[in-house]
């Protein structure tokens, strides 16, 4: 019966993220994304152990709903705030998986996140977070970055877009907490660097 739940429920939040992120017209940050991340979130739990139903569905759960409400687009809503409410309209959620689920998807911003330290009853939290982190790193990550100064910079600068790409890339390397995604994304950070270290050595300053 619970695990009928959880499937219903992942249908609804679905259906209901895929809606709400057309709304920001901004391919860095679409469902497509938002995907990236539920899939990265399932292999490192994986590889981190995590086998329990239930806290994979708060995975899953915490991935899918972490960019609703960004302040990034919406200056007004409070991410938590909207998330809360669509988590209280799931008849099914009991108040355990909620509070689960909030505390996952509200604090996964790279922006919010002001703890290096890692702690095991955070597990859950720090996956999604490294998996949301490590589609902001490689070819994937370029060209969000791109997309993203595009759409919501009024003064285009690949200048900006570099610096921001490297301030990012180099808060990351401090903030990725697992194993897994710390190996995983190795070979991601490189890729920026290299792409970085290239745009330099071109620019006429």
């Amino acid at each position: 019966m619970i695990t009928k739940n959880y499937e219903k429920i992942l249908i609804e939040t679905k259906k209901y993220v895929k809606n709400y992120m057309k709304s920001y017209n901004d391919i860095s940050h679409d469902y497509n994304h938002i995907c990236e991340v539920v899939k990265l979130s399932l292999l490192i739990a994986k590889k981190e152990g995590i086998k329990n139903k239930k806290d994979l569905f708060h995975i899953k759960m915490g991935a899918l709903l972490h960019d609703v409400a960004d302040s990034k687009y919406e200056k007004k809503n409070s991410q938590y705030k909207v998330i809360n409410n669509f988590l209280s309209s799931l008849k099914q959620l009991n108040k355990i998986d909620k509070k689960e689920i909030l505390k996952i998807s509200t604090k996964t911003s790279l922006s919010k996140d002001t703890n290096i330290n890692f702690n095991k009853k955070n597990i859950k939290l720090y996956i999604v977070q490294d998996a949301d982190r490590i589609n902001s790193l490689g070819s994937i990550g370029i060209m969000r970055y791109i997309s993203f100064n595009i759409i919501n910079k009024k003064n285009h600068s690949f200048t900006e877009i570099i610096n921001t790409m490297k301030n990012r890339t180099n808060k990351i390397k401090q903030f990725l907490k697992t194993a897994t995604a710390k190996k995983i994304a190795k070979k991601h950070f490189k890729l920026i660097d290299i792409f970085i270290n290239n745009y330099n050595k071109f620019i006429i300053k």
